[in-house]
């Protein structure tokens, strides 16, 4: 019984570690199409527009309450947690 329930643990386990090599790998691909994406939108001369609202973030930033901006900005784009970090911080420098 004990064999079983270890062969289960170890299966579980590797199962997990395949899992977690592989969203890697994907998020390293999608790292890299991003890449690729924003170097033709720059060439391109495209233009993203900001979300409506963008303007409370700013003053958020302004006011230096950096945590608070990155999550009103979170709200507005919808973007995740880094996300929205690396422009809040981008932002930041471009207002100062």
């Amino acid at each position: 019984m004990e064999i079983l329930v270890m062969s289960v643990v170890v299966l579980l386990v590797l199962n997990w570690i395949s899992e977690s090599g592989h969203r890697r790998t994907q998020q390293r691909a999608m790292d890299k199409l991003q890449t690729k994406l924003d170097l033709v939108m720059d060439q391109l001369g495209v233009v993203v527009p900001e979300p409506e609202g963008i303007a409370d973030a700013d003053a958020l930033i302004r006011a230096d309450r950096k945590i608070e901006a990155v999550k009103r900005y979170r709200e507005l784009t919808g973007d995740d947690l880094l996300e929205a970090k690396t422009a809040v911080d981008r932002r930041e420098q471009n207002l100062r």
